[in-house]
Order: C-alpha cells, then sequence, then structure tokens
C-alpha cells in the first residue's frame, strides 16, 4: 500500500523464531497467483501457523492472539531467508504489517519489503531481546520509529536504536513513492543528466570466444586460428580483454597462448589477455605464468550446491583456498580476476552464501568480480534485482556480467545487468559457446550503442568480418537471420518494403548496414515487386519501360513460385530472355557437353564451348564429373587461350527447404578472379548441372569485364 511514512507508533506482534523463512511466511501453494491481491496474501500470511491442519484457528499462534496486535511485527534473527519470493512481503503488507525489526533480515527480502512499503529495520541483539521482554511483560507496549531521524524507540524503556537505510529508499517511502513514481518525478533531471553524460557512459567488453565460445559442440581452434582471432579482437576490433583458454587443458592450447602473449607483450596488449583457472593450489597460476600470460581468471563456486556438492567443502574452506590462489598468484605477479561459478542459482537460492563469500574476498587484491549466469536462467527483471543488490552492497567492487542464452535472453540480461550497475560484460563472436552459446558481441553492441548510447569501444566496422573469420575457423555456421551479420539482415524482400526505401528510407532504421562495412539489399522473387526489381537494375545500369518492367516481374515472380533464388548476377539473363534481345552480349555459350561416370574410373567430361564466337572443344578426368569439366575449360582458358582462369573458392549446395526429390538444387560458387570476389548460382534438378550453369554464368561475367582486352 502507498503512503508516506513519518513518524509512526504501534504495539507490537512478537515472533521469536529465528530463520523464519518467505516458504513459512507464504507458503508456496499461494504462488500460483501473480497478480498484487494485497487482502488475499495477506490472508495467507503464515498461513501454515495460523491454523490447523483441519482449518480451524490455531489459538496458540501469536496472529491468533488479541492481546498482541499493531503494526510492528518484531521476529529473530534472519528473518525472510530462503526462496526470493516478493510474495512474502506482499504477503506482509497485506495483513497490515508496516514495520519488520530483526537483528537480520535476509537482503532480498528486505528490499521486497521496501518496495512494497514496509519498512525492514535491523537493530542489535541486545536491542532486539530488550523489545521482546518488554512486550512478554505488556503485550500493549508501544515503539516509536522516527524515519525521518532514523531511530526506533522502544517506549516502555525509552531506549532507541539508529537503523540504516538506503538514502534512495528513504527518500521513497518519506515521500509515498515507488520505483515509477520516483522516476516520473525525476524525469527532467534524468533525461538533463542523461543528454550531459552521453559521451561518459561505457561499457568494457571481455570477448571470450577462444575460451567458452570454443566449448561449443565441434568447435577447436588451432593455435594460428587463435592467434588470429585473438589479434583482430584486440587490435582491429578493439575489445577491452579477451579470455584466450582454460588453463593446463592442452599442449595446444598452451602454445596458442604463449604464441598470443608474445605478440601482446611486443604491442602493448599484455593486460588485456586473460586465461581461465581453478582453485588448485598452484597449477594453474604457474601454467599461466609459464605461458607469459600476466592475468589469471579464477573460477570459485558462486553457490552453495556447487562448493557443497562438487567440491565437497564448506563455505569457510573454500574461502581459504581462493584466499590462498590469489595470494600466491600476487606474489608471482599475476593479476586476479574472480569468477563467481552459478552465482545466478547461488544468489537465487541461499544470499547469504554469495554475500559471506564476497565479505572474505572483496578486500583481497581482485580486480573483478565476474558474475556468470552460468546455466542461462535467468531473465531480466531477474538480472536487475540480483545485479542490483550486488552493486549496491559493494559500490565500490568492478563487476562483469557473463551471460548464457538458454532461454534466448543473453542479450536482454546483458543489458539488465549494465543498467543495474555493472562495468564489464562477456560476450563471443557469433554467439559461439556452451550448449545454447553467449551473449554475441554484434548484438550487445548495437543495443547498447543506438538504446541507450552506451559505448563499447569497438569497431563497429570490422564486426562482420570478424563474424567471418569466426565462421571459417569454427565451422559453425552463421544463421541468414543472425542479426547484424546474418546473410540476410539487411536485404529486403517485400516489394513494399523497397518501395519505401525509394520513398525517403522508409524502411531505415538506426541498424544501418554501412555502419557495419555491409550494404542494403533487394532480393528478387515472388513477393519482391517492381520497385526490388528497379533498385536492382539501377544498379546495373538497365533502364526498362514501364511495359518491360511488368514482363521481367513476372518471370521473376514465376521463378520464384518455382523456388529459385535470383540474384543481381542473374538479373541481365532474365532481362535478355524476357525481352528477346541481347540486353547483355552472351559471349560464352556452352554448345555441348560429356559427363560420364564409371566404376573403377575417374569421371571423364567431354566439352564444346563458344567464347566470342569461336568454338573450343576439349577433354578432361577428374575427382567429380564437375571437377572433370571445369579442369576440361581450364584447359581451354589456360593451354588454349594462354588466360587466366578464375579460382574457386567455395562451393555450397543447397536444397530449398519443402522440396522433393525432384525439386530444384541450388548450387552457389564463390569465385575469386582480379582481386574480386563474387558468387553465381546454378538451379537444376541435378547438382552437376546446377553447378554447370553456375560456371557459365561466371564466364559470362568476366568476358563482359575483359571483353575490350580480348
Amino acid at each position: 500500500m502507498k503512503q508516506k511514512f513519518t513518524k509512526f507508533r504501534s504495539s507490537c506482534i512478537p515472533l521469536p523464531y529465528e530463520n523464519v523463512d518467505t516458504d513459512q511466511i507464504i507458503p508456496a501453494r499461494y504462488l500460483k497467483q501473480t497478480t498484487k491481491d494485497e487482502k488475499f496474501f495477506g490472508d495467507a500470511l503464515f498461513y501454515d501457523w495460523r491454523y490447523n491442519k483441519d482449518g480451524s484457528l490455531n489459538s496458540n499462534f501469536v496472529l491468533n492472539k488479541p492481546e498482541y496486535s499493531g503494526s510492528v511485527l518484531v521476529a529473530g534473527k534472519n528473518f525472510g531467508s530462503g526462496s526470493s519470493r516478493e510474495h512474502a512481503a506482499w504477503a506482509i503488507a497485506g495483513y497490515g504489517i508496516r514495520v519488520v525489526i530483526s537483528s537480520s533480515i535476509a537482503d532480498i527480502h528486505k528490499n521486497n519489503e521496501l518496495n512494497n512499503f514496509v519498512l525492514p529495520i535491523e537493530v542489535s541483539p541486545e536491542f532486539l531481546q530488550e523489545l521482546f521482554d518488554t512486550i512478554s511483560s505488556n503485550p500493549s507496549a508501544q515503539v516509536e520509529i522516527d524515519l525521518e531521524h532514523q531511530t526506533v524507540t522502544n517506549i516502555e524503556t525509552g531506549s532507541s536504536y539508529t537503523f540504516n537505510i538506503n538514502s534512495y529508499k528513504k527518500h521513497c517511502l518519506l515521500n509515498g513513492l515507488d520505483d515509477i513514481d520516483y522516476l516520473v518525478q525525476n524525469r527532467d533531471k534524468t533525461e538533463s543528466w542523461e543528454e550531459s553524460n552521453k559521451s561518459a557512459l561505457s561499457v568494457e567488453i571481455m570477448d571470450t570466444t577462444l575460451r567458452d565460445g570454443e566449448q561449443t559442440n565441434g568447435v577447436s581452434f588451432i593455435p594460428h586460428e587463435k592467434f588470429m582471432i585473438a589479434r583482430m579482437l584486440l587490435e582491429q576490433l578493439k575489445v577491452d580483454r579477451v579470455e584466450v583458454a582454460s588453463a593446463h587443458v592442452s599442449e595446444k592450447d598452451k602454445q596458442a597462448v604463449k604464441m598470443i602473449c608474445e605478440w601482446a607483450s611486443k604491442n602493448g596488449y599484455l593486460d588485456n589477455v586473460e586465461v581461465l583457472g581453478f582453485i588448485d593450489g598452484q597449477k594453474s597460476v604457474d601454467w599461466v605464468r609459464e605461458t607469459g600470460c600476466r592475468t589469471i581468471n579464477l573460477l570459485c563456486k558462486g553457490s552453495e550446491k556447487h562448493c557443497k556438492y562438487q567440491l565437497q567443502k564448506n563455505i569457510n574452506e573454500h574461502i581459504s583456498d581462493i584466499t590462498k590462489c590469489i595470494k600466491y598468484a600476487r606474489s608471482k605477479g599475476v593479476a586476479v580476476n574472480v569468477y563467481l561459478e552459478d552465482w545466478s542459482n547461488g544468489i537465487k537460492d541461499n544470499p547469504d552464501y554469495v554475500f559471506q563469500l564476497m565479505d572474505s574476498l572483496k578486500d583481497l587484491d581482485v580486480k573483478r568480480f565476474m558474475l556468470p549466469d552460468t546455466l542461462g536462467v535467468l531473465n531480466p527483471t531477474q538480472v536487475t534485482e540480483y545485479v542490483g543488490l550486488m552493486t549496491e552492497k559493494y559500490p565500490q567492487l568492478h563487476f562483469d556480467f557473463h551471460a548464457h542464452n538458454d532461454y534466448d535472453l543473453a542479450v536482454g540480461n546483458i543489458l539488465a545487468a549494465v543498467l543495474s550497475g555493472c562495468k564489464g560484460v562477456h560476450t563471443t563472436v557469433n554467439g559461439l559457446g556452451e550448449r545454447a552459446g553467449n551473449a554475441p558481441i554484434a548484438s550487445v553492441h548495437a543495443i547498447l550503442k543506438d538504446h541507450f548510447n552506451i559505448s563499447t569501444g569497438l569497431d563497429e566496422s570490422r564486426l562482420n568480418e570478424i563474424s567471418r573469420i569466426v565462421e571459417s575457423y569454427s565451422g559453425i555456421v552463421i544463421p541468414a537471420n543472425k542479426p547484424i551479420v546474418g546473410e540476410n539482415v539487411f536485404t529486403q524482400v517485400a516489394g513494399v518494403h523497397a518501395d519505401g526505401d525509394n520513398k525517403r528510407g522508409l524502411y531505415y532504421n538506426n541498424l544501418l548496414p554501412e555502419r557495419f562495412g555491409r550494404k542494403r539489399e533487394y532480393a528478387m522473387g515472388k513477393n519482391s515487386g517492381k520497385a526490388s526489381i528497379s533498385r536492382n537494375l539501377k544498379e546495373l545500369g538497365l533502364e526498362l519501360t514501364n511495359e518491360q518492367m511488368r514482363k521481367v516481374t513476372k518471370r521473376i515472380t514465376e521463378l520464384g513460385d518455382k523456388k529459385e533464388t535470383v540474384t543481381i548476377e542473374d538479373l541481365p539473363y532474365i532481362v535478355s530472355d524476357v525481352l528477346k534481345h541481347e540486353v547483355t552480349n552472351e559471349r560464352v555459350k556452352l554448345k555441348s557437353y560429356f559427363v560420364n561416370l564409371a566404376y573403377g574410373l575417374k569421371p571423364m567430361a567431354t566439352l564444346c564451348i563458344e567464347i566470342n564466337g569461336k568454338e573450343y572443344e576439349e577433354s578432361s578426368s577428374g575427382d567429380g564429373q564437375y571437377d572433370a569439366f571445369v579442369r576440361a575449360l581450364r584447359k581451354v582458358y589456360k593451354v588454349t587461350l594462354g588466360r587466366t582462369f578464375p579460382m574457386l573458392t567455395n562451393y555450397a549446395v543447397t536444397i530449398p527447404p519443402g522440396g522433393r526429390t525432384d525439386a530444384f538444387v541450388q548450387t552457389v560458387i564463390t569465385w575469386s578472379y582480379n582481386n574480386k570476389t563474387f558468387r553465381t548460382r546454378g538451379f537444376d534438378a541435378d547438382q552437376t548441372e546446377a553447378a554447370i550453369k553456375a560456371t557459365v554464368k561466371m564466364l559470362n561475367i568476366i568476358e563482359d569485364e575483359t571483353s575490350e582486352t580480348y
């Protein structure tokens, strides 16, 4: 209930039990209701204690005793422990309790109470005991709470205690404001601050493609690949830090880290290179030093379950091991960051464990504390809450957030973490990583920059380049619809979109392809319409009448219905075919060819090809039917004509989704010629035939370019 809280007097309800958890405050069966109905939850407060199993009142429970009333609950230590359910605070507020007094209140529950206009007050054990004694002697005894001066007074004895409260929450309670009310009230101030601090907002990027990204199933980078990726990330993309390996995993990894660190040391990047290490005495630290690296990311247990069941140790034993490892690393000149593994479950299940761990480590020589959502279980609301607890409790510390994408929430969780005070975030190129992967660096950069004016320091023009390199080295194909780096994300398909772009860029957004070293394209098919075709024709320098455009559009639509993909390279030939004249001279014509395959023999190909009006015949064997065909062509160009033949750099064959056995096969071939790279496509029911068609298209393209020379 929203109401201003200044000075308040009331009698008390004593609950002298320790470790009262949220399941006891509100049983789990009442959590099915997710809307905040104060009366509903108030009626369920301490339900299993208030009522007997037959539903009758338990006359021995304090809430059912008429002598105890009022709006102040006095509880034993560690009140509100257990799960983070906000329903517990709803139940307390719904019952009419305005103040909870205890010697210790669980942090998450305390925050939930404040959000529901219940004032949690932590007092000394001595003052708490005095209150219990006073209430026991006189059930009508009152306390006075003065929020402005942050005091609670036992009216019976006259003794007072000064309590602590977050200044922001104090302001909200004094003025009857929730978080939204506060933001609305201070909208002008917020906007003014954002405007004046645009240039100051920044976040540190630690890319872990070479460590966590390599934990993608089937991915293994060889040393020179790791070196090239690390160099590109630091030198060209300009990430702040790279995590390049896990300690003592393999000799090849050790070799790779040595290569990276040797280069980094010479070029001023050594402090930006990090290795994951383990709490294993001195082994990981020594391994890191032997590679030349000078920063270790120590993997500690951020949840009680991992500590208890995986390590089979208690928290004090684990803290002792961590402390020894940190001190040893620092004695050897190795900087230390600390990973709180499974922190997301740890802060949810037992925040006291996390805070005890942090309290023990916060004063040690640790540069960063890294908060991993190891199993990808959090949502942005939870990240906001839990990261907020960490940054509020330890404002002087540097926190990183490490997201996993199991629920497709990694990017959203990264954003929530940054807005909640994290100074660093972890990413991977193309979102590689364990299981569903990590937060993709391109998407993280774009949303932080475009939506919140937060600088990452990245050179975004190199994002596409590094994505393609990692795609090639990892063997994990980038989905065509992957934001920023996918093949199709800057391709307009619908004709209405192309038309809108022609009319003052109506379908543009801030993700302009030129930012990322790419360009906008307009697909041609059954949905493209005249506007898309017109865009592509203009790029080719072709102009058509309205009637000609109608005919070409019709033909492209027909091809689209047959699942053929029409590229800009195909367009001149479609135009030529439709209009029955040579828009582009067909300088190369395949007159005839024969390919055969016999058991125990290499495939053979014989062809007759016309080049600029002259016919040539040639034969060759090869490792496959298409290879034999290309070898015969190469003889014509290199031997007979003495010309350079384009180099085939990539060959991909696909069957359109939903296709039948007699459906078109699409063959896409990437060629390199005269320092230019381009692709041609062929379509046919036969793979070899499709490849041959793509090859003839390629030959006509280069003939057009070199016609004046030859």
